[in-house]
């Protein structure tokens, strides 16, 4: 199936592993862009090239790490082929509406979602992977650094100021009425 000199049975566990860990993929992926249909392309063309090259796997503890750099990788490309932001999700005029009619107990997570969604829009592609990496995707700072090669020290800091800038704007005076409390019960209805 595969170019590379591996048995079968490690094909099949380290296919296993990958598909295990599909959702958390989506996830990372998703944070970087925003848009699910993106974040799905690039899980699949990053776990196609890491099915390409499956003879440099030793062993299936680092596996995780090693797509989600593939993925980071391919998001870099994507968006140097762009050379522009990506495009929005929701038109303005469609997320005013939607606060407008928010009178079901549902809209408010919808609301939350794409407030949450606009903030990581606002962040820079090098905090948003940052945050996306230990927030989503659930990696350790260690491992996000060696994902996105640079220090730890990097890491944190942009984890940090990712947080601030998101927190400013989620809090700040607008369209969106959130308070300090609000925090915890967003972050729960985001992660739904």
């Amino acid at each position: 199936m595969f170019k590379n000199r591996l048995s079968q049975k490690s094909e099949d566990k380290i296919v296993a592993e990958i598909e295990r860990l599909l959702p958390a993929f989506r996830s990372f992926a998703a944070g970087l862009c925003g848009d699910r249909f993106v974040a799905d392309d690039l899980v699949q063309a990053s776990c196609e090239r890491a099915l390409e090259r499956l003879d440099q796997v030793r062993d299936l503890t680092g596996i995780g790490s090693w797509i989600n750099r593939i993925i980071y990788t391919q998001w870099q490309d994507l968006l140097r082929k762009r050379k522009s932001r990506r495009a929005k999700l929701i038109s303005f005029g469609q997320y005013r509406s939607i606060l407008q009619k928010s009178d079901r107990p549902g809209d408010y997570r919808t609301v939350a979602r794409l407030d949450i969604e606009k903030g990581l829009d606002r962040l820079s592609d090098d905090h948003r992977a940052a945050l996306s990496l230990v927030t989503i995707a659930g990696h350790n700072y260690q491992e996000a650094s060696v994902i996105l090669d640079v220090p730890v020290g990097t890491v944190a800091s942009r984890v940090a100021r990712a947080k601030a800038q998101l927190a400013e704007y989620l809090y700040s005076p607008g369209d969106h009425k959130y308070d300090a409390s609000d925090s915890e019960r967003l972050s729960d209805e985001y992660n739904r």
